[in-house]
């Protein structure tokens, strides 16, 4: 018995092996894919044009002790509202 095959019944073998590439499908988080398609809705974009005109506003001044806080609760109200109906739906 020779090293090579010494090799092959301990499960070593002197080929290289070929590895076997399979293709994994890459997860997608069903909160990003719903949330992507929250955002087309009217009421949300809406609320983002809020926002940014606000953010812009206050950012043009320096001294300032405005903030968006409305705004942004605004938009996140909207956003989850409209993702709150639809993710438990694509959920197993």
């Amino acid at each position: 018995m020779g090293l090579q095959d010494e090799e092959m019944l301990e499960g070593h073998s002197t080929e290289p092996e070929e590895e076997e590439e399979e293709e994994e499908a890459e997860l997608v988080d069903p909160l990003t894919t719903v949330r992507e398609h929250c955002e087309q809705t009217e009421k949300r974009v809406k609320a983002q044009e809020k926002l940014e005109l606000c953010e812009a506003r206050v950012s043009a001044r320096s001294p300032t002790q405005e903030e968006c806080t409305e705004e942004l609760f605004d938009f996140l109200h909207a956003r989850d509202h409209c993702v709150a109906h639809k993710l438990f739906k694509n959920l197993k």
